[in-house]
C-alpha cells in the first residue's frame, strides 16, 4: 500500500467516523500491531482492551468477528446463533480482496462486511484501522452503531483471559 492510498484511508475512515459522530482516535505507532499481544508489549492498552478483528467465511457470505483480546472464536457459538453450517477464517487473499488490508491490520470497520461483535468488549477497545503502524480507538457502542453489529456471546475464555 502507498503513502498516498494509506493517507486517502485514513481521511475516509476519519469522514465515516467524524459523520457518525464517533468517540475514536487514531495512533501512528514505529512497528505495526498484528495481534493483540503485540499491542500489549508496545503500550498500546491492555489485553482485555485489544479487539482483533477476524474475517470469517461461512456459506451466507464473510463475517467480520470483533472479540476482546485474550478470548478465543468459538466457531460452534457462532454457527449456533447465527444458523451457519460451516464458519473459517478467510483466506489471506480473500481478507485483502474484502477489506483492502492484510491479515494483523484489518479495520474494526468494515462496511462491505457483515460485523459480529463479542459481548465480553470492553467500553474502548483498540484494533487495526486498516493500515499499518496505525491503531484506532473507538467506544464499544460507537463500534457497533458504526458496523450496525450484531452483538452475542461467541467467544471462548482462555485461562490467561480468566486472570484479567
Amino acid at each position: 500500500m502507498t503513502e498516498q492510498n494509506e493517507e486517502a484511508r485514513l481521511r475516509s475512515l476519519r469522514q465515516l467516523l467524524d459523520t457518525a459522530g464517533a468517540r475514536y482516535a487514531i495512533y501512528s505507532h514505529a512497528e505495526t500491531v498484528l495481534a493483540a499481544e503485540d499491542g500489549v508489549q508496545q503500550g498500546v492498552g491492555r489485553l482485555d482492551e485489544m479487539a482483533p478483528t477476524l474475517i470469517l467465511e461461512t456459506e451466507k457470505g464473510l463475517l467480520a468477528a470483533i472479540l476482546r483480546g485474550g478470548t478465543r472464536l468459538s466457531y460452534k457459538k457462532i454457527k449456533r446463533e447465527l444458523v451457519l453450517k460451516n464458519v473459517a477464517l478467510a483466506r489471506p487473499e480473500r481478507v485483502y480482496e474484502a477489506t483492502g488490508a492484510e491479515v494483523g491490520t484489518v479495520c474494526l470497520i468494515n462496511p462491505s462486511v457483515m460485523t459480529i461483535i463479542d459481548t465480553r468488549l470492553p467500553e474502548v477497545v483498540y484494533g487495526g484501522c486498516g493500515i499499518p503502524r496505525h491503531t484506532l480507538r473507538i467506544h464499544r457502542t460507537d463500534l457497533i452503531r458504526v458496523t450496525q453489529a450484531l452483538v452475542f456471546d461467541f467467544a471462548d475464555v482462555t485461562a490467561t483471559d480468566q486472570q484479567g
